[in-house]
């Protein structure tokens, strides 16, 4: 079998796949705390009595990790774990385990998804031998990248969603003037994230806002789900320059790596705001890039609507690392 896992700073979902056809098939998944663990070794442990599998039984391993990869080891970027690569493999009796970013891993599952499980917001005209980017905003803002290599896509993270946010009218500079006098330096993460949902919110707001009363429950969920329902003016605000900030941005990406082979959307976020990329606000920020607008408007743009994109990247990474 196959042993994957999705590590974040909070939860860890860990699951086991048997190799298949066409992707490999998912047996079974458990999510477990992070904190709750002293490093990833004693979760797999943990996981592998409650799933009822020996150690002998795993063949393949590959861990996408939140944090930035180095040689063979990784530091969690929200939590006190330092992960080790080979300790990993002589725990689990392997010759070798595969460590990746998180989104590198997501963006292995890319080629493997179904057409159900990917929302078409531009058609597009794909080039089968075209590059293609991925952007994911959830808790944080990740971009990865593939490329072709012959007939194989490598996969590659990037730290792009720490560049510089750059503002596009005078809407987004009053923003930018904003979030600098709260953070000094503003990167793309401070608003295209959940948190970056909350800071935009907090600049469209000069008075406090109903939907945010209460302690109960996500904030950006929250002021999402006011967004979509058009129960809060100042939300429905948010939303659009959250859309509108998250087309150019992925436009950026597009460019950046000349992605003829598509753009998907992935994280937490995009598969709960759909009708809000389905507006006109966000293709057309996507391709207000002359001189670009054209190559930009050939380019298909997908939202990624699969329950554990990176958990399944995560399992074609072991399947390959049986053979490396």
């Amino acid at each position: 079998m196959l042993l994957a896992g999705d590590v974040g700073g909070t939860n860890t979902r860990l699951g086991l796949f048997a190799p298949g056809a066409t992707r490999p098939e998912l047996i079974q998944v458990r999510t477990y705390r992070t904190s709750a663990f002293e490093g990833l070794v004693p979760m797999l442990a943990a996981f592998l009595g409650d799933a009822g599998s020996g150690i002998e039984q795993v063949d393949g391993a590959a861990f996408g990790v939140a944090g930035p990869v180095v040689g063979d080891h990784v530091e969690l970027t929200n939590a006190d774990w330092l992960i080790d690569g080979a300790e990993t493999a002589a725990a689990l009796r392997l010759r070798r385990v595969s460590l990746l970013n998180d989104l590198t891993a997501m963006a292995r599952a890319i080629p493997v998804l179904h057409a159900d499980e990917l929302v078409t917001l531009q058609a597009g005209a794909p080039d089968s031998r075209g590059a293609i980017a991925l952007i994911a905003p959830g808790t944080g803002l990740g971009e990865a990248y593939l490329v072709r290599d012959g007939d194989r896509l490598l996969a590659s993270p990037t730290e792009a969603g720490h560049a510089d946010f750059a503002p596009r009218s005078p809407r987004e500079l009053a923003l930018l003037a904003f979030l600098m006098g709260r953070f000094g330096r503003v990167d793309y993460e401070r608003v295209l994230s959940g948190p970056g949902l909350v800071n935009i919110h907090g600049f469209v707001h000069a008075a406090p806002c109903p939907t945010l009363a209460g302690d109960a429950g996500d904030q950006a969920a929250r002021i999402s789900a006011a967004a979509l329902e058009g129960t809060c003016a100042g939300c429905v605000e948010t939303l659009a320059l959250f859309v509108s900030m998250l087309g150019a941005e992925a436009g950026n990406m597009a460019l950046r790596t000349v992605a003829t082979g598509g753009v998907y959307l992935g994280g937490g976020i995009p598969p709960k705001i759909l009708p809000a990329l389905g507006h006109p606000r966000f293709l057309e920020a996507f391709r207000a890039k002359e001189p670009m607008g054209d190559l930009l408007a050939r380019v298909p743009v997908h939202v990624i609507v699969h329950p554990d994109p990176g958990l399944l990247g995560a399992a074609v990474a072991a399947e390959d690392s049986r053979s490396a």
